[in-house]
Formats: C-alpha cells, sequence, structure tokens
C-alpha cells in the first residue's frame, strides 16, 4: 500500500440539507495501477468530483494488484468504489476484480484501460464504467462519476449496516429473506443462502429498516413480504421452502398487509 488519505471534509449542514447522512456520503475507494503517475492523477480527479458534489473521501491506493488483492479482508466490506487499471503490474485489472467478486464484495468497479476489446471480459464481474484512457474526458469522467457516487448513496439507503467481526458491513434489503434473533444474536438468512451472524437486537434492527416490505411476524422474527408465498394458520410459508412461526399479535396485520400485496391466505 502506498498511502491511505481521507479528502477535505464538507460540513454537516451540507449533509442535512441534502436528507443524507453525513456517513451515506462518506465514500471508500480504493485506486489501484501500476503507473504512480496515474495513480495520482486519478486520485486528484476523485476528490475534485465528490468535493464538488458535497462527498467525502477516503483512499486505498495500490501500486500491486496483488497487495491488494491480499489485503482485502481487512475493509473488504467498507469500500464503495475499486478504481483499477486493466493491467496494474503482474495481475491483470480483471483478476483483481474477479477476486473481490468472489467473495461477495459489491463495491462499483471502474476500469482504466487502453483496448476496447477488454469490455467485453470486463462484463464477467458487473462493473459500472470501464474507461477508455487515451479517449476519456474530464467532462465524461466528472459525469459517471457522479453517477457512480449517486448510486452508492441509493444503495447504501436501501441497505442495512451492522457490525459483525469487529467490521462496518452492509447487505441489501432486497436479498434478505428474513431474520432471526436467538439470545441477542441476529441472524440474517440471504436469497442466495448465505447466512450472516452479529449481535444486537430485533428492535434495533426493525428500527433501523425504514421500508416496508418487511414486517415483524413473531418476537423472534422479521420477514420480508416479497418472499412469503402464502399464510396457513399460524406459519407463513416462504417460496424458499422455509415456514416463519406468527404470533398472534402481529397476525391482523399481517393478514391486511398479504391482502394487500395479494398473497395467498389460508384459512
Amino acid at each position: 500500500m502506498i498511502n491511505e488519505t481521507e479528502s477535505r471534509m464538507v460540513t454537516m449542514k451540507d449533509m442535512s440539507d441534502s436528507g443524507i447522512s453525513a456517513d451515506e456520503k462518506t465514500l471508500y475507494i480504493l485506486l489501484c495501477n501500476a503507473s504512480f503517475y496515474l495513480l495520482q492523477v486519478y486520485e486528484s480527479l476523485i476528490r475534485y468530483v465528490a468535493h464538488k458534489y458535497g462527498y467525502q473521501t477516503n483512499f486505498l491506493v495500490y501500486e500491486n494488484g496483488k497487495e491488494a488483492v491480499f489485503c482485502k479482508d481487512d475493509w473488504m466490506q467498507e469500500v464503495d468504489i475499486l478504481v483499477i487499471g486493466w493491467e496494474p503490474g503482474r495481475m491483470k485489472g480483471i483478476e483483481i476484480a474477479r477476486a473481490f467478486r468472489e467473495d461477495q464484495c459489491q463495491a462499483q468497479i471502474l476500469f482504466l484501460g487502453n483496448q476496447k476489446q477488454d469490455i467485453i471480459e470486463s462484463y464477467e464481474v458487473n462493473p459500472f464504467y470501464y474507461f477508455i484512457e487515451n479517449e476519456v474526458t474530464h467532462k465524461k469522467f466528472e459525469l459517471v462519476m457522479k453517477k457512480c457516487f449517486w448510486e452508492i448513496v441509493r444503495s447504501k439507503k436501501n441497505s442495512l449496516q451492522f457490525i459483525s467481526n469487529g467490521k462496518i458491513q452492509r447487505v441489501q434489503l432486497e436479498l434478505i429473506v428474513y431474520l432471526k434473533v436467538d439470545h441477542r444474536m441476529i441472524s440474517i438468512t440471504c436469497r442466495d443462502k448465505r447466512e450472516i451472524l452479529f449481535y444486537d437486537s430485533l428492535k434495533n434492527i426493525e428500527e433501523k429498516i425504514k421500508d416496508d416490505t418487511f414486517m415483524r411476524t413473531h418476537r423472534g422474527y422479521i420477514v420480508n413480504l416479497k418472499y412469503v408465498d402464502y399464510l396457513d394458520k399460524n406459519e407463513l410459508f416462504l417460496n424458499t421452502g422455509e415456514s416463519i412461526p406468527i404470533a398472534r399479535k402481529y397476525k391482523q396485520e399481517l393478514v391486511e398487509r398479504m391482502m394487500d400485496q395479494e398473497k395467498n391466505i389460508l384459512i
């Protein structure tokens, strides 16, 4: 790693006026490029665009792709953007991006390259954009970065943030099937069958999730109604094949919510 830097801070008033929290407008950006000169250029450009639109930035800067991959577990869940040279040193940019994606990193990826034919290969890791370095203008770079920043903020607003193993993590709400608590241990079951564990109370989680597709069905469960197949007596059957208990105090509201969403209810 070359350095870890932090951009000039915008005021808290700027944040509150926008309706977005300071935390949501703080961006963690990894830069990886074999050229130290290009690292400096792109860091300066990103700082400029971020400051112009009221974002805070923290940078992790690497000249060596293997080192970036080696260190990824330290901050992978916090990083928002990966800006990767297509061939930084001995490790290709696509290989770096693939290593992050294989570990469930959801960061937006921006590639910097010189060959248009590499764009198709980059689709494998679902990048936000692929810049052709000898063609990109400052205006185009600013436009893409602005859209990227906004997409990240939108994603953060539609995610659940928590601390697991001492690290800040996020999971997109649309991926959560249900949450369960057992002695203050929260378990998130995701659409892809992942299970995420961390300590908290279900009451705190309920307050954090500002999405009307989620509902408390039991003292130990919050369910994403998108994954509900049908309700039968005191059980909620999910389209994942699982069933969730329903407490009497939540049943009437649950029935009404399911009727609004045209879900099946068996009496």
